[in-house]
C-alpha cells in the first residue's frame, strides 16, 4: 500500500485514527503548505493529520509547521503511519501532538469486507426481483 492508499483507507475509514471523526478535507491549505487530512472530532474541534507510511523526523516538522500556521487555539496535530521512529514519539507527545499507528491489515479488511457485503447485497435484490 502506498502513501496516496492509505490516506484514501484513512477517509473511509477514519474510525481507525479515532471513533467520532468526520471528514472535512484532503490536501488542506495552510498559507500555502498542504496537510494531508482534516477531520472534526467529535467535540467539534479540527483535526490536521499528516499521513506517512513510515513517519520519521519530516513528518514531526511538518506538523509542527502546520501548528503554527493554525489559528484556532482548540485544533488538535496528529501523525498517522504504519510505523514511527521510537525516539520521535516522546517528542511528538512532549510537544502536544498525537501520534496513531495504522496496520495496515486493517484498511484491507475493511475494503474487502465492505465490497463483499456490497456483492452480496446486489445479488439479494437481483435476486428478490426474479
Amino acid at each position: 500500500m502506498n502513501e496516496a492508499e492509505l490516506k484514501y483507507g484513512l477517509i473511509n475509514y477514519s474510525d481507525l485514527i479515532e471513533p467520532g471523526l468526520t471528514f472535512k478535507g484532503r490536501e488542506v491549505n495552510l498559507d500555502g503548505k498542504r496537510c494531508d487530512l482534516l477531520f472534526v472530532d467529535k467535540d467539534g474541534r479540527d483535526l490536521y493529520v499528516e499521513v506517512k507510511k513510515h513517519v520519521d523526523v519530516n513528518g514531526g516538522i511538518q506538523l509542527m509547521l502546520y501548528s503554527g500556521l493554525v489559528t484556532k487555539r482548540s485544533a488538535r496535530f496528529m501523525l498517522v503511519g504504519f510505523s514511527i521512529m521510537d525516539k520521535l514519539i516522546h517528542g511528538v507527545h512532549r510537544a502536544g501532538y498525537e501520534y496513531v499507528e495504522i496496520k495496515e491489515e486493517d484498511i484491507y479488511y475493511r475494503f474487502f469486507t465492505s465490497k463483499i457485503k456490497e456483492g452480496a447485497e446486489r445479488i439479494i435484490s437481483e435476486t428478490s426481483r426474479s
